[in-house]
């Protein structure tokens, strides 16, 4: 579900420095969370319905907080990042609803704090660019889940299943990143990339006790 899978999209061709820049730049927190246990057990579709319930509340409780504060941060700054298109949150309660919990139960499932700032265009894409290319990445998961949840169903899977305007929204987040880049303070926007990956990091390692 992290994976930067743009090149499926067939804008191969669309790529260019800054994007390329942020893929560098974020390429190794990006290789840790791949061999993260539960993204490890998904990839590979070995995952139980247990530890794939545990792993959908933890990206809840990252997905929640970072996506109301991409929609506070694209408001405040006058960017329009398209995020009444973009909300993912509610695929993630359907999910959840699926699989057995309550509303009362999502509601009250602990979520990240201490996010990094989104208080400029270059920290707002940064962050946007790494929620975005877990959109498409996260397709190619979906369809692991075969043996589990079943096939021919995105029971359970709508979060990663995504949207079919998902490859359209990447390449719009793209072409941002591109403007952005060229007109701000690009080292912002990789600060903030490797930042927004690596509180993803942390809140799936640590003590969930």
């Amino acid at each position: 579900m992290l994976s930067d899978l743009s090149d499926l999209t067939g804008t191969t061709n669309a790529r260019s420095g800054a994007r390329d820049r942020l893929r560098a730049a974020t390429h190794d927190v990006h290789m840790r969370l791949h061999r993260h246990p539960s993204f490890a057990q998904l990839a590979d579709g070995t995952i139980d319905l247990v530890s794939y319930k545990s792993l959908l509340a933890r990206l809840y409780g990252f997905h929640a907080p970072v996506e109301q504060a991409l929609v506070q941060a694209s408001n405040a700054l006058g960017i329009d990042v398209q995020m009444d298109r973009r909300r993912r949150v509610h695929l993630l309660r359907d999910d959840l609803s699926a699989l057995q919990m309550i509303d009362a139960q999502i509601t009250a499932l602990p979520c990240i704090i201490g996010l990094p700032p989104l208080k400029t265009r270059d920290q707002l894409m940064g962050a946007l660019y790494v929620r975005e290319g877990s959109t498409l990445g996260g397709r190619v998961l979906a369809r692991q889940l075969d043996g589990l949840l079943g096939s021919g169903s995105t029971h359970g899977r709508l979060f990663l299943a995504g949207d079919p305007g998902g490859p359209r929204l990447w390449q719009r987040c793209c072409a941002l990143v591109e403007q952005v880049a060229a007109d701000g303070q690009f080292d912002d926007m990789i600060a903030s990339a490797i930042d927004t990956f690596a509180a993803l990091e942390t809140w799936l390692t640590e003590d969930q006790s």
